[in-house]
């Protein structure tokens, strides 16, 4: 019995882990996408800036985006579908998306101001959480 409980508790935490990882490698990865058809717009058919638009927008996306990140929302997903023993494919890649989603929500700016993040920016996020509820599910939700 005890045996089992770490053993599920191991499980759980290989594939939080896990799934938080590739929701910050397809976060990272469509940003840096996204960020840098940004900047190849601001000067279209530049050669250096064709060249230099994916690292630059990689460095200024990350750094922008990775002190606002946490696992507070996603845990609570995962935690919820522990307990209440969903095992549904649906909601750990829903909620999974709804918890990377929520943290630019959470987010406000300097002057204390609610600013709506754009449908963009939001897409990539929810895009993300998808990805890692995917994972998430297929290591440890299935077991719930």
């Amino acid at each position: 019995m005890i045996a089992k409980t770490l053993m599920r508790g191991l499980v759980i935490a290989f594939g939080f882990v896990l799934g938080a990882f590739s929701s910050l490698l397809a976060l990272f990865a469509l940003g840096t996408y996204w960020a840098g058809d940004a900047i190849r717009q601001s000067a279209p058919g530049d050669p250096v800036i064709d060249l230099l638009a994916e690292p630059f927008a990689a460095v200024l996306f990350i750094g922008a985006v990775t002190p606002a990140l946490t696992a507070l929302p996603a845990l609570v997903a995962a935690i919820a579908g522990e307990v209440l023993r969903i095992r549904s494919f649906t909601y750990y890649v829903v909620m999974g998306g709804l918890a990377l989603a929520a943290i630019p929500l959470l987010v406000t700016g300097q002057s204390g101001e609610f600013v709506a993040p754009s449908a963009d920016y939001m897409t990539i996020f929810a895009s993300a959480g998808f990805a890692g509820g995917f994972v998430y599910w297929l290591i440890a939700g299935k077991g719930a």
